[in-house]
């Protein structure tokens, strides 16, 4: 009889051990729903905020908007490639002034026209940038700021190219003072020399970010997100948020030179997803404005969130974007 009520007892203790087994399993599943609806609700809020409604119709501002990003990294690294796969189409650099500046720095421009008013996105490069010191970087990163508080930096580092791990540092030193966003970007990634420098360079140097016993710490990103095979998210020690991300990218086809095999174009959208997810409400608008045109990747978007976004809204959105990107 002892035997039989110790066994009970087993049973009892295996079934509540089963039903928390059960319950945590459940929680951790609807927190990370809840986490990945984030993303989708935060998009969706975004969208109607820049005009998509049940017209389907555009509704800009009165006033011309004009944006900004930081762009920097070594020559060849596949920068202007890089903006050309976010913007949907490629830009030429050109030499304006900053500010008050009197030199001209280099610039990508993409601007639009939507019913008669233009918006603006500026490609700031650092490349001109003399002398290249922390000060430098630091009053450049500032007079930017001044005119308008970027969307981000990218830095774009590719395979052929070297990077100076204390320049690279100073920037993003610069960057988090002025609570801008780091991208690392590790382009054409179907070329795998050095891959195993570049990356673990990106790491070291946001590791080596550190004021005041604050650092960047790695940050764990849900599996349900669209994204998370893709970025390495970095947050504020102090205050959890989000501050930087390192992401490979092909931002064009690679044709490979010795056996002519294509690959396709890899890893933009998750970045660009990623950025609209990381970045404040204000900057979601305004990368809306930077990938306007990028009509593949509206494509990308309205199959991701077919199955999240009511019909109503999700078919006003297809006829959004085959009209308007």
């Amino acid at each position: 009889m002892a035997k039989n009520e110790s066994m009970s007892q087993k049973s009892h203790w295996n079934k509540v051990k089963g039903a928390v087994h059960v319950t945590e399993v459940l929680k951790k599943t609807r927190a990370e729903t809840k986490s990945d609806e984030r993303l989708y609700i935060r998009l969706e809020r975004a969208l109607k905020n820049f005009g998509l409604n049940d017209n389907a119709g555009i509704l800009l501002e009165n006033n011309p908007r004009e944006y900004h990003v930081i762009v920097a990294g070594p020559p060849r690294s596949g920068k202007s490639t890089l903006i050309g796969a976010l913007c949907g189409r490629g830009l030429n650099a050109t030499n304006i002034c900053l500010g008050s500046r009197q030199k001209e720095f280099s610039c990508f421009v993409k601007t639009d026209q939507r019913k008669g008013l233009p918006h603006t996105v500026k490609f700031w490069n650092t490349v001109g940038l003399d002398p290249w010191t922390k000060n430098s970087i630091k009053s450049y990163i500032h007079d930017i700021v001044q005119i308008h508080s970027p969307i981000c930096l990218l830095f774009c580092a590719s395979p052929i190219t070297m990077i100076q791990k204390d320049h690279l540092v100073w920037l993003i030193e610069s960057c988090i003072e002025e609570n801008i966003f780091c991208a690392l970007v590790y382009t054409n990634i179907h070329t795998r020399a050095r891959h195993n420098v570049i990356i673990p360079t990106f790491r070291d140097a946001l590791k080596d970010w550190s004021v005041d016993n604050c650092s960047l710490i790695p940050a764990t990103i849900d599996s349900v997100k669209p994204y998370a095979s893709s970025i390495e998210l970095y947050n504020h020690s102090k205050t959890n948020q989000p501050m930087a991300l390192i992401c490979q990218v092909n931002s064009i086809e690679h044709v490979d030179d010795y056996t002519s095999n294509r690959k396709a174009s890899s890893g933009m959208f998750e970045l660009i997803l990623a950025l609209m997810d990381v970045l404040p409400d204000d900057k979601i608008n305004e990368m809306i404005y930077m990938v306007l045109n990028n009509r593949s990747f509206w494509t990308y978007v309205g199959n991701t969130f077919s199955d999240v976004w009511n019909e109503k809204f999700l078919a006003n959105f297809r006829r959004w974007y085959e009209t308007y990107s």
